[in-house]
Parts: C-alpha cells; sequence; structure tokens
C-alpha cells in the first residue's frame, strides 16, 4: 500500500489512528496504518496518532483564495506565505483545538505526508510545537505551506511521486530532561540493504534520519562481538589505539564530555523557546541503568521478522524511551525499499580525482562538468547554473546544509536538482552542527552521492576549500557500490577549468 484514498469526509478512526476528511493521506500515514498492527505484534510501539487528510484542507484553500483544493492551487513565489498567514474556518478550529486536548499537556510533532514519499526524505517540513491552540494552527500552516516550496515542486518532477499530501499529528516520543524533551536515543535503521545487513544509526536525543547524519551506524556482526551490549561497543569504539577516536559522532561523547557516561550532547525539543535546540541531557539514574545494560539484539531479531512479515527490506524512523526499568522502542515511519543487487565493478577509466564514502547509489554514469560550490554566496550562482545545465557532478561544503552561517540550511533541493552526482566536503563542525544529508530525496531522484575524503584537491592541485564558485569541464566517470561503500570519480582527459569568482 503506498497511499489511501479516501472520498468521504467521515471520520475513520481505530485504536491506533484518528483520519479526518476524505482524499489522499499521504504515503507516510498509509504505510504506518497498514503496518502498525504487525510492528505491535513484533514488539515495538506505535503513538496513537491523528491524520488530516487532504479534504480537510478544502475549506482552507476556499477560505484564502486560493483554489477549490490541494491540487488547484497554482503556487507561485507568493503560495507559501498565502498559506501561512491565511486562516482556518471557525469549524476547522473547533476541530483542531480537539485534537490537541485529546494529546493530553504533551508537546506535538506535525508531519508531512506526502504521496510518494513514504521514507520522509526532508522535502515537505515537520514541525515540533508546545501543545495549544496558537502554536499547533502556526505549525499546521508550515507544514501545508511546505506542499508549495520550490523545493518540494521540483523534488516531485524529479521523483514523480504525483500529487497529493495528508498531515500526519503525535506526541513527541520522549522524556522531560529539566523541561527539555527528548528520547534516550533515536535513529533510523535498515532491515537489509544491498550491502546484505541490517544495520541500525543511533545518536542520543532527537533527530538523525533525515535531519542529521551525526549518528553511528551499527550493523549486527559489529555488536554481536560485545553480545549485543551498545554501552560496552561504545566503550571499545570511542577510543582508537589509546586515543580518542577521529570520528566526531554524539554517541561517543567525543567533544567535551567524553568519559562522562551520564551526559550526551543532543538535540532536544525545548517547549519555551518553540524550538528544536542543541543541549546537554543528563540521564536520570533509572535511565542510566538502561542505558548501561541496552542489548540491541532482540532489536536486530525483530528487523529480521519486519522484514519477513512485510516480504520488502524496511527502511524505518525510531526513538527509545525506558518504562518500568525497560527500553521501549517506538516507531515513527517506515517505508519499503526496493535496493538492487550491487553488481558494481571497480576499473581503470582514466585519472582518480576523487574518491569518497557514505555513498549513495550504485552503478555508473558519465559527465562533463563539475561545480565546486563552497562559500554561501555561490549559492546563487548555482541556482543560475543548475538551471541552465543537467547532469553534472556537485562537490559542495557541508557547511552550507547545516547553521555554521545560518540558523536554515542554504543548500536546497531546488539549487541542484539538475545534478546526477553530490559530493559533500565533510567539516570538522559536524559534532556541533549535525548536516542535513538529503536522505530519501537522492534515492527517489537517481542521483549519487558521497562524502570526500579529507583535503580532496581540484585536478590543478589547489584544495577545493580554498577556491571560489568554479566550474571543471571534462569527460568524467563515475563509479559507485554501496556495496563496497566507495564512490570514485575519474578524469577520462585533460582538464579545462572556468573560474567564476
Amino acid at each position: 500500500m503506498t497511499s489511501i484514498e479516501r472520498e468521504t469526509g467521515e471520520i475513520f478512526k481505530n485504536p491506533d489512528f484518528l483520519i479526518i476528511g476524505g482524499g489522499e493521506i499521504g504515503s507516510k500515514a498509509s504505510q504506518l496504518i497498514e503496518k502498525t498492527p504487525t510492528l505491535k505484534k513484533l514488539g515495538f510501539h506505535t503513538p496513537k496518532r491523528t491524520v488530516l487528510a487532504e479534504g480537510f484542507f478544502n475549506d482552507f484553500f476556499q477560505k484564502s483564495g486560493l483554489g477549490a483544493n490541494l491540487r488547484d492551487v497554482s503556487a507561485n513565489a507568493d503560495t507559501e506565505t498565502v498559506v501561512k498567514n491565511s486562516s482556518f474556518s471557525s469549524e476547522q478550529l473547533e476541530t483542531l483545538q480537539t485534537i490537541c486536548r485529546s494529546y493530553g499537556d504533551k508537546p506535538l510533532v506535525i508531519r508531512s505526508s506526502a504521496k510518494g514519499d513514504a521514507r520522509g526524505t526532508g522535502t515537505y517540513k515537520s514541525v515540533f510545537v508546545d501543545n495549544n491552540i496558537t502554536d499547533f494552527n502556526q505549525g499546521l500552516k508550515q507544514v501545508l505551506a511546505s506542499y508549495f516550496s520550490p523545493d518540494a515542486i521540483a523534488f516531485r518532477k524529479d521523483a514523480a511521486t504525483g500529487e497529493g499530501f495528508g498531515v500526519l499529528i503525535e506526541p513527541i516520543i520522549g522524556h522531560d530532561f529539566e523541561g527539555e524533551i527528548a528520547p534516550i536515543l533515536s535513529g533510523f535503521g535498515y532491515t537489509s540493504t544491498s550491502r546484505g545487513e541490517c544495520h541500525l544509526t543511533i545518536v542520543p536525543g532527537l533527530g538523525c534520519a533525515v535531519e542529521s547524519r551525526d549518528g553511528e551506524r551499527i550493523t549486527k556482526s559489529q555488536i554481536d562481538k560485545y553480545n549485543g551490549i551498545l554501552s560496552d561497543y561504545i566503550d571499545d569504539a570511542q577510543y582508537e589505539n589509546g586515543n580518542v577516536a577521529r570520528r566526531n559522532v554524539a554517541l561517543f561523547r567525543t567533544n567535551e564530555f567524553v568519559c562522562i557516561r551520564d551526559a550526551y550532547r543532543a538535540k532536544v525539543f525545548h517547549p519555551y523557546e518553540k524550538e528544536i535546540i542543541d543541549s546537554t541531557i543528563e540521564y536520570h539514574d533509572d535511565i542510566k541503568i538502561v542505558f548501561d545494560n541496552l542489548n540491541l539484539n532482540p532489536v536486530f531479531s525483530a528487523m529480521k521478522k519486519m522484514e519477513r512479515a512485510f516480504k520488502k527490506p524496511q527502511y524505518f524512523e525510531w526513538a527509545m524511551t525506558a518504562e518500568n526499568g525497560k527500553p521501549v522502542f517506538w516507531i515513527i515511519q517506515i517505508a519499503d525499499v526496493d535496493k538492487k543487487l550491487d553488481l558494481v565493478d571497480f576499473e581503470n577509466s582514466g585519472e582518480v580525482i576523487f574518491t569518497g564514502h557514505t555513498v549513495t547509489g550504485n552503478g555508473v554514469k558519465e559527465a562533463s562538468k563539475i561545480v565546486v560550490c563552497y562559500y554561501p554566496d555561490d549559492v546563487g550562482q548555482l541556482d543560475k547554473f543548475n538551471k541552465e545545465n543537467k547532469d553534472y557532478i556537485l562537490i559542495y561544503s557541508g557547511n552550507l546544509t547545516c547553521s555554521v552561517w545560518k540558523k536554515e540550511k542554504l543548500l536546497n533541493y531546488r539549487n541542484f536538482s539538475n545534478a546526477s552526482v553530490l559530493l559533500e566536503i565533510q567539516r570538522s563542525t559536524h559534532s556541533e552542527n549535525p548536516l542535513s544529508h538529503f536522505d530519501g530525496q537522492l534515492d527517489m531522484t537517481g542521483k549519487f552521492f558521497g562524502v570526500l575524503y579529507n583535503d580532496p584537491k581540484i585536478p590543478s592541485g589547489k584544495y577545493l576549500e580554498k577556491i571560489y564558485f568554479n566550474v571543471h569541464q571534462g569527460n568524467f566517470k563515475i563509479i559507485v557500490s554501496e556495496n563496497q561503500n566507495k564512490i570514485v570519480i575519474y578524469n577520462q582527459e585533460d582538464i579545462n577549468t572556468k573560474t567564476n569568482g
């Protein structure tokens, strides 16, 4: 099941879901509705969820003068602003108020659920809000407005997802750490991939998955060496040859909190500041006991059963809390994965000019241009270049997707929608400023991705971070293998460089 169409506006209700409105509810909500009963049988927990179907918003669009319904809206430069500044009808506001009350005093997360976007690619907005009608109202309009953003429009076109949109509402899964809300751990996982093994990516607090690549990726075979005990894995892995690990991973506490076993730098929701912030969470004694004794083997076992039950590999996002001295794993979202068998062979295809890791994609591509975008002022030039060119390689600084220069990321999908390969220059600031890794946006649009190894140079010998916006022309071949976690870019002829800065 990829989506659920409901033609009537009647309220649909079961023990796990309340659906309000008719029409499309989106793939994320559809997958959860279909799979929640099985997930619960496998031992996972799921929160009570409310879904606002596409038809719920018809009156809103008519009242705002944008159209008869979501698909009738003609998106332009002002559409997002109009949606954010428009008002729900009194009847709709009464429904929204009832939804807020149904969750007591728990802060809420409002998630997009677009057609064809079950994984949650970061294309559409998710908003964390305190549980009051004012914040909820504004947050809901932000999520709805994201459907009409230039990034979302470009993504739907490239990924051919189709049109349609619903909204998911659920409580934030977590504990109260002195007024800040966060789970003990969270992350994402694959029940299997073209690399074969199932694995989990783990980070303390909120925000692995779409928002961060700051988590630690752990496979079943890696944790087996420690009999499944996460704390033993951490104690061993956070040091290399007696020194603090070179990797800046939040789970290892390799910054100022190294050796402090119960304090972790993490992302949390701060109700009073009304946003996700970086903070230090200190686990309560009862939580610390659960964490120190956490055995991941039962989770990996359940992941195998999950794949068998759904007859396809699964991508899922999760959060962990503690109840009665035991870990509780919650499923935040889930999606089928269609990974092709990796049969890629690396070959002698010319001069190797770049290599990378943490890859997305399998296969071979060719390109005639490499674009380097390092500084914030370069993004405008990239946007112009992207409109006039296709199938190029983009090399960019990871700082453009985090908050080093600005609170909002500077590099968005629309800026590179015509690129076929993305290579990131990873910065040392990752541990404090986790980067967006574009997640399923690249999978669904067939783009290759990799993180360059340290100190990459362009063919002229200059370090990439020392140059401004550049376009390099030549004959390039790109070979990518997820199985080998490797991307190689070959130069098949002499390179000519054009500098635009």
